[in-house]
């Protein structure tokens, strides 16, 4: 067994052991001052395992655990290793299993006859109640433990020991808050008959309301009632524990049920005192008044614990703290709730986030649906009276909340594609925020699940609050990312429109910044000036320039003038673009595609030199060829991507081990960044006496290179003779700064141009901006493949670090990591990647196959070809001429019918046999989760089982002690 399961289940056992310790700590002064109380809880608590009902019971209810926990098929569709399915039926198993428990503790003693002689001990009725209350809830905490360690046990096995063992720790707590709360309840019902039989429908059904109160949209159909009946149910009390939170006000909660339950047993026990009789006078009204006021003292305990500050210290035991908000979101909320009203305003707007989420979530969206509802009950708890959580869960799509969505906020219905137990679904999904507070909104009316979903929340909620943004401006160059509508020359040579997207990396920017396109064909104002002509302000916060050498000369003048007046800039060129995501521009020294107005184009060497960067190139045919940088084909972890096997798509990754950290671990812009992708990129490097500070902030490590004119004239089989082997680090990513870089509006010259005042980041490719990144940043799983590439993040994090807003720089990347069932992933993961192989072999077969067919084609009809065409060029025009060409055409129409024929046949082949393998690895992949469904509920029933046969076992044995030999013949 693997070393990692032993150690993690023996780390459960130790924090097991030390919440018993607790428990017994508790119970210490029960022993020492309540030793009656103590005699009664050690006669029950051994009377309960005397006899078969009990280990019936307790093996009953671990079976149901299991299944509860690990038959859904939602268990496996998730790939979560928790218990969420099991959060979800467990108050229901309770309404069997809590009753089985409680209805003896009182009942049996009347039935039996032994209730008089309890009562008439030297002790207290308290004594009895709480002896008899404590006894049930540690029958019940040894049955949780049972359940516990086995259903930890199959977790373990489905996750290779990698799970958060702290959250599975503090699910069982709840489930025991939950156990104690019904236990007080069931104890009530035992103490009304002293029939075994009604007392367990009497526990049942004074439960029931509780446990039902989670379903309560099946009777009740008035939303407002609907939301005040959940607010007080089990589940959605219990809700903080499963997801690794200690909450003050759920312990409040089912502590106040145990409270009001031994207070009503004790006025049930001490009902030969205040019943009444021929002499005696009733004081029901009295009790009756006193449980009144008692239920009325706990629910307003529990509310002022809900809404009162003593919530918000709740702690996230869970070890990948999952619901955890960053220390970013926490300081949001926190300066929102002491922010005070505007003048004039009596308080501050309340900011409104409406939240809905469909029932049934394809695969994909179940994790970010965890993190959404997580993030969104945290905030709505730190948020105070300052943020308004609505959250509804579960709506189908043509409900009346789905209607609200759809009518309020424009959050609608998305097709959206998933794939269960091979089969191909197109389901309605809603999956949507709105964001609101006044007149402000920001409405996200369907998050994709590779969304980060803290990031686009806190953002939402901090824009509503304070409107104003920074500006962002975009100096148009050929690349045209911000849309437009071109004149380009078409393949026939002539002029054709096209119209442009903006591009989406763009419109990621828009969310958080007022974009604006610039012309600098003129000079572009640099400073924001008051009346007097000072400088205030810059008039952008930052600007970005994608592709500057297919700019004009003039518009290269004004952007080196703004180099010289310290104008953050973010510079993107590439020495070869890729024409499928930039149709309109060529690499760095080739020339320009669009020729606006007939303009002079621009030396980009100019802002080279300016910024003190080399490039190493060579010149050949009156043009220069930069080298671009090639990854080694073992460095592609997406090995089933064969548009990444090409060695110049990069995949710059922060696990490869190197002596360098790929990604600068200091630098604000780079931290938390591990993967970005970047095609055909040739680095910069300073020049050795350069006076600017020159600061890596992504290198590719220890990459080759090969020269920009081998790669376009050489195919792609014959460019391994042309590679240069590593032989060093270049960077990719670099900020270029001066000496003067603060802006002091005191100075009288801070208009003046001075190379010194530089301040530039210089991205080494432009195809790092193409939209299929966004796609990827969005929908990280395509075609089997789960990507991981932040293109989209690093690009926030440079244009924020350049303009001076740092408050997302580490939240964008953070994400809430579950602990996934990674056996199963990895059998996932074989099945595909066999299927991938098999695909790849079967595709080689249909290629030398047909390679074979045209070559017998070119040996049946290739001498009659060259007859016609030597005949042709001779002029021969003759009766054999007209024969021949008459035999050849027939033949070819013979040979093409017999190639498109067997084209077909291998066509067909090639789907079946792919066809026969995808089913292979669909029974392989559901093979392993019946064999772990199987052993979920096989393996756990059975130590509870065992120790029922030794105790039994035991038993006997000392009966038949105490039974002479004659009588055992007889």
């Amino acid at each position: 067994m693997d070393i990692v399961v032993i150690a993690e289940f023996v780390y459960l056992l130790v924090i097991d052991l030390a919440f018993l310790f607790a428990l017994l700590i508790l119970m210490l002064p029960l022993g020492i001052w309540r030793q009656a109380a103590f005699a009664v809880m050690k006669r029950n608590f051994t009377g309960y395992f005397s006899n078969p009902t009990g280990y019936v019971f307790l093996c009953l209810f671990v079976l149901l655990t299991s299944f509860a926990a690990f038959w859904p098929h939602e268990f496996f569709t998730t790939n979560l290793a928790n218990f969420n399915q099991l959060n979800r039926f467990l108050p229901f198993i309770m309404l069997i299993f809590i009753p089985a428990i409680t209805m003896s503790l009182w009942a049996e003693e009347r039935r039996q006859g032994t209730d008089e002689l309890l009562l008439t001990l030297p002790a207290h009725d308290f004594d009895i109640v709480i002896g008899k209350y404590f006894a049930a809830v540690f029958v019940f905490t040894l049955s949780l433990l049972f359940s516990q360690l086995s259903n930890y046990a199959v977790l373990l096995a489905m996750t290779g020991g990698q799970l958060d063992t702290l959250l599975l720790f503090s699910t069982y707590l709840g489930y025991w808050f939950m156990g104690i709360a019904m236990l007080a309840v069931g104890m009530v019902a035992s103490f009304l008959t002293n029939n075994l039989t009604v007392g367990f429908i009497f526990g049942a059904a004074f439960n029931a309301p509780l446990a039902f109160f989670s379903r309560a949209d099946l009777i009740v159909s008035d939303s407002a009632w609907i939301r005040r009946l959940f607010e007080w149910s089990l589940l959605q009390r219990f809700e903080p524990f499963g997801r690794g939170l200690i909450s003050p006000s759920a312990i409040c909660y089912f502590l106040g049920i145990v409270v009001l339950g031994i207070f009503f047993s004790l006025v049930l026990i001490g009902r030969r005192h205040w019943a009444g009789g021929r002499d005696g006078r009733s004081m029901f009204w009295h009790y009756f008044l006193r449980g009144v006021f008692l239920v009325a003292t706990v629910i307003a305990a529990v509310l002022i614990v809900q809404y009162s500050p003593i919530n918000q210290a709740r702690v996230d035991i869970s070890s990948g703290k999952v619901s955890t908000l960053s220390d970013t979101s926490r300081q949001v909320l926190a300066e929102l709730a002491r922010e005070p009203a505007a003048e004039g305003e009596k308080s501050v707007p309340v900011i409104n986030v409406d939240a809905f989420v469909s029932g049934n979530l394809p695969t994909e969206y179940v994790q970010a649906s965890y993190d959404l509802v997580n993030l969104l009950r945290e905030f709505d708890v730190l948020g105070g009276n300052r943020v308004q959580v609505n959250l509804q869960q579960g709506i189908q799509p043509f409900s009346e909340e789905a209607i609200l969505a759809e009518k309020r906020f424009g959050i609608r219905p998305r097709k959206v594609v998933s794939e269960s137990r091979g089969a191909i679904r197109e389901e309605d999904t809603i999956f949507g925020v709105s964001v609101s507070s006044g007149r402000q909104r920001i409405v996200m009316p369907f998050i994709p699940y590779g969304a980060p979903v803290e990031y686009e929340l806190i953002r939402a909620i901090r824009s509503v609050a304070h409107p104003e943004r920074k500006k962002l401006g975009v100096i148009q160059t050929d690349a045209s990312v911000m849309g437009a509508m071109l004149q380009m020359p078409g393949e026939d040579g002539q002029p054709q429109r096209v119209q442009l997207p903006m591009l989406r990396m763009i419109g990621e920017l828009r969310k958080e910044y007022d974009v604006e396109p610039v012309d600098a064909s003129s000079p572009v104002p640099v400073w924001l000036e008051d009346e007097a002509g000072r400088p205030v302000r810059r008039r952008y916060d930052v600007m970005l320039v994608v592709q500057p050498s297919k700019m004009t000369a003039g518009e290269m003048d004004n952007l080196l003038e703004l180099v010289r007046l310290g104008q953050p800039l973010l510079v993107f060129e590439d020495a070869l673009t890729d024409p499928e995501a930039f149709p309109t521009i060529y690499g760095t020294f080739f020339p320009r595609r669009l020729n606006r107005l007939s303009s002079e184009p621009a030396d980009i060497t100019r802002l080279i030199d300016q910024l003190q960067l080399d490039v190493d190139r060579q010149k050949a045919d009156g043009l220069w060829y930069p080298w671009l940088l090639y990854k080694d084909a073992a460095a592609n972890p997406y090995r089933r991507d064969t548009i990444l096997s090409e060695p110049e798509r990069l995949i710059v990754r922060a696990d490869e081990v190197e002596d360098l950290p790929k990604f600068a671990p200091d630098h604000p812009a780079t931290r938390g960044i591990t993967e970005i992708g970047m095609d055909f990129t040739a680095p910069v490097t300073p020049l050795p006496d350069s006076k600017l500070v020159f600061t890596e902030l992504v290198n590719s490590g220890g990459w080759g290179r090969i020269n920009t004119r081998d790669f376009i004239r050489l195919p792609p089989e014959n460019r391994d003779a042309v590679r240069e082997a590593p032989r060093r680090s270049w960077p990719l990513v670099a900020h270029i700064q001066g000496s003067r870089q603060k802006d002091d509006f005191a100075a009288a010259d801070i208009a003046t141009p001075d190379d010194q005042r530089a301040n530039v980041i210089w991205v080494c490719d432009v195809d790092f901006l193409s939209d299929r990144y966004v796609a990827i940043a969005e929908y990280p799983i395509q075609n089997g493949i789960e990507y991981q590439f932040q293109n989209v993040a690093l690009l926030q994090n440079l244009v924020d670090y350049l303009a001076g807003n740092e408050t997302w720089l580490d939240l964008r990347n953070r994400r809430q990591r579950q602990s996934t069932l990674r056996v199963v992933e990895q059998t996932v993961d074989a099945a595909m990647q066999e299927v991938y192989e098999v695909t790849q072999e079967l595709e080689k077969q249909r290629i030398e196959a047909m390679n074979k067919i045209r070559t017998e084609v070119e040996r049946e009809i290739g001498p009659l070809q060259k007859d016609i065409e030597r005949m042709d060029s001779e002029g021969t025009r003759n009766e054999e001429y007209n024969l021949k060409r008459q035999t050849f055409e027939a033949r070819a129409r013979e040979q093409a019918q017999r190639v498109q024929s067997q084209l077909e046949q291998l066509e067909n082949s090639k789907a079946e046999a792919l066809r026969s393998i995808q089913f292979d690895a669909e029974l392989k992949i559901q093979e392993t989760q019946r064999n772990f469904k199987l052993a979920a509920v096989v393996i756990p029933p059975i130590p509870p089982l065992l120790m029922g046969l030794i105790v039994f076992t035991r038993r006997r044995l000392r009966e038949r002690e105490g039974i002479s030999r004659a009588r055992r013949l007889k």
